[in-house]
């Protein structure tokens, strides 16, 4: 189905590119437009709010205008993002720099002195402290947080940060080879897992050995051979904060061992919904050697109004690569949901 796209503000689209990721703050597009006038008729900055039909797609601004011409035609291009590029390029003016006792959704709307927005999936923890440091954007100072939660940043189609720590759900329909599959590939690497991530640590408070010389290690039995990897905790420790870097970053690397990357006909699922980031999908395709489910990590939606159609072609991994759960699915040997991940502690 040719989708009715607009982008306010704009001339007619030509053809459209959209890329949007789970681990990516700023969604972005390309446009192609019908030149209108004898002048240039968009500005960098220009607002502007994408659909698709009734569904929204970007609320951003015009990035760059690349006017061209030869001497029988003339072409218009713009690059547009999502409002939270301010949120990663701007630094964050607030009057004492330090937040106490609140969790990082509270943290960032504190810190968010553009109103650009906040959206997060649930409780997230509290932390004792959080301090700016001098010249920081809102996204690098909630980022480095983050990594240490298991919590993934990202945009809206509203234009706001989400804060969210799982898949946002379920799409209908699967993607199907003879059915909507129009090209699909798939990798199986060995990159970014390890045989133990020990992550280390010290709190502010107390002068027990879990205080002082504590570590998590978290164990990925599907890798054979040994892979050591020691991290240090990011902030305040806990032995709960430990273990949950511990296992998230063992969860992302064998979550990354399986990849695939499928363009299908449409924006759209079986229900209707424009395919997105973060989201599961059962995928059956047995020349890629997969069958299960696995969630959506990115993807690139196209639309030509004049003879390409529409596609998206969707990056997808196994569901640990973003802190979901094994799939247990169906797929190849090779493919296979990796090995189980245990989690421990013990003294440093």
């Amino acid at each position: 189905m040719l989708e009715q796209v607009t982008a306010s503000g704009l001339p007619p689209i030509i053809s459209l590119t959209l890329n949007l990721s789970a681990e990516e703050a700023v969604r972005t597009a390309e446009i192609a437009v019908v030149p209108a006038g004898d002048r240039v008729s968009v500005a960098p900055g220009q607002a502007t709010v994408i659909k698709a039909g009734n569904d929204l797609l970007l609320t951003g601004y015009v990035r760059d205008v690349r006017p061209g011409h030869d001497a029988g035609s003339r072409s218009l291009v713009v690059t547009v993002c999502s409002r939270t590029v301010d949120a990663t390029e701007c630094s964050v003016e607030h009057p004492t720099g330090e937040v106490l006792d609140k969790d990082l959704g509270a943290i960032a709307k504190e810190f968010d002195s553009l109103k650009i927005g906040i959206e997060s999936d649930g409780d997230l923890p509290k932390e004792p402290r959080h301090k700016l440091r001098d010249g920081e954007t809102l996204f690098s100072a909630i980022e480095r947080r983050a990594r240490g939660r298991g919590i993934l940043i990202y945009d809206t189609p509203k234009g706001r940060l989400k804060l969210a720590t799982k898949p946002e759900g379920t799409h209908k329909g699967g993607l199907i080879w003879g059915v909507n599959i129009l090209t699909a590939s798939s990798e199986l690497t060995e990159r970014g897992r390890h045989s133990a991530v020990k992550v280390r640590g010290q709190a502010s408070e107390g002068s027990d050995k879990q205080q002082l010389r504590g570590q998590s290690v978290a164990k990925d039995s599907g890798v054979s051979r040994e892979r050591p990897l020691v991290l240090v905790h990011e902030g305040e420790t806990t032995v709960d904060r430990l273990k949950k870097r511990a296992e998230w970053t063992v969860k992302r690397g064998a979550g990354y061992a399986s990849t695939a990357s499928i363009t299908v006909t449409g924006w759209r699922d079986g229900g209707g919904k424009i395919w997105d980031r973060n989201w599961l999908v059962h995928v059956e395709d047995k020349w890629i050697g997969i069958e299960g489910l696995m969630i959506i990590k990115g993807l690139t939606l196209s639309w030509d109004g004049t003879s390409q159609g529409t596609t998206a072609t969707l990056s997808l991994a196994d569901p640990r690569a973003l802190g979901g759960e094994n799939p247990r699915g169906k797929t190849e040997g090779v493919y296979a949901a990796p090995g189980a991940i245990t989690v421990g502690w013990e003294d440093e």
